[in-house]
C-alpha cells in the first residue's frame, strides 16, 4: 500500500469503537453490508442488532442519501477514507435524523480491502 495513503489512513480521528453506547459507529465489508454496529448506533436509531447484521447499509437511508453513498462509498474503499458526507438515516419509527459520516476502510497486509468503520455525528 502506498505509504502516503497508509499515514493517511492512521491518522484519522474519529471513532471506530463498535464497543461505545455514546458513539454511533458501524462496520461495513465490501458490497455494503453491515457486519458490525455499536450500541450507540442502536440506540439512535431504534433497532435490535439482529435487523440490521447482514442488510445492506442503504437500506436505512434516505432516496436523496442513496446517490450520496453511490458517489462516496467506492471512494471509502479505494481511497480509504470519506469525511463528513452528510446523510439522512431512518430510524425504525420512520424519523429520519440528520447525520454527517466520516469513514476509514481497513486493509489486510497486501492492501486488499477488508472492512470500513464509520462514525456518524448527529447534526
Amino acid at each position: 500500500m502506498d505509504m502516503d495513503k497508509l499515514q493517511l489512513i492512521n491518522t484519522r480521528t474519529h471513532c471506530m469503537d463498535l464497543s461505545s453506547d455514546q458513539r454511533i459507529v458501524h462496520s461495513l465489508d465490501l458490497s455494503g453490508t453491515i457486519i458490525d454496529v455499536s450500541p450507540g448506533w442502536l440506540k439512535a436509531t431504534g433497532y435490535e442488532r439482529g435487523e440490521v447484521i447482514g442488510k445492506h447499509f442503504v437500506e436505512f437511508l434516505d432516496r436523496e442519501s442513496l446517490m450520496k453513498v453511490q458517489n462516496n462509498f467506492p471512494c471509502l474503499k479505494d481511497y480509504g477514507f470519506v469525511n463528513s458526507v452528510p446523510l439522512h438515516i431512518v430510524r425504525k419509527d420512520r424519523v429520519v435524523i440528520y447525520v454527517k459520516l466520516t469513514g476509514t476502510s481497513k486493509y489486510n497486509e497486501q492492501g486488499v480491502f477488508e472492512r470500513t468503520f464509520c462514525e456518524m455525528k448527529c447534526g
